[in-house]
């Protein structure tokens, strides 16, 4: 009886974390919807101040790089002030929302990466257009999405396609990193870390 009562506490305690992960996903989703949204109307063509949160950074790197041409990094960085006295004139910045897109020759690569007010990255959201990983045939197209609490990754959805289809199909859903994707999750996990350094870099020379 004993064992059955420790099982079953242990059931509920995972269903338990379960639903606090999918509503940890689901209020992702709305600030990311919401960060989305911001960002559209916020650009170096459509400036539109005074809206719900901060501002911006942009930062624009072009070089020709032998074997494949002309480069361009194109990055925003959207801002919001921390909560503190009102007697401070010049309120601290913490970043909610980067993107960034860039090339190499005709591909076009696209990130985004949406941050807690504590700095900790909170989802990330990629497309890479020419990646073969184990298992592929060819050269795929990939959309990643990476959710996190804390910091620590919760929940994973992954999809691709060929150059010859329409849509991208789902091949991974779950709350672990499988061994497949590990190197393309550790590469986005760095960038949204070099995105945030790149912040405070930034704040300290221009805030």
């Amino acid at each position: 009886m004993f064992k059955y009562r420790i099982l079953a506490l242990l059931l509920f305690a995972s269903n338990l974390y379960i639903g606090l992960a999918q509503n940890t996903v689901e209020s992702i989703r709305k600030r990311y919807a919401d960060a989305k949204e911001y960002a559209r109307t916020h650009t170096g063509s459509n400036l539109n101040d005074g809206a719900d949160f901060g501002q911006f950074y942009h930062m624009e790197a072009r070089q020709w790089l032998p074997g494949t041409g002309g480069h361009i990094e194109d990055t925003y960085l959207y801002y919001d002030e921390n909560y503190v006295a009102d007697s401070v004139i010049y309120k601290p910045h913490y970043l909610v929302f980067a993107t960034k897109r860039f090339n190499y020759a005709a591909r076009e690569y696209y990130q985004e990466f949406l941050y807690d007010a504590d700095g900790k990255i909170a989802f990330i959201y990629a497309y890479d257009p020419m990646i073969q990983l184990d298992g592929d045939e060819n050269d795929m197209q990939y959309e990643f999405r990476f959710y996190f609490s804390k910091g620590r990754p919760i929940k994973a959805i992954i999809k691709h396609k060929n150059y010859n289809e329409n849509d991208f199909q789902q091949t991974y859903s779950g709350t672990t990193i499988p061994a497949k994707y590990s190197s393309s999750y550790k590469d986005l996990l760095s960038a949204s870390n070099s995105i945030l350094q790149l912040f405070k870099d930034i704040e300290k020379e221009a805030y």
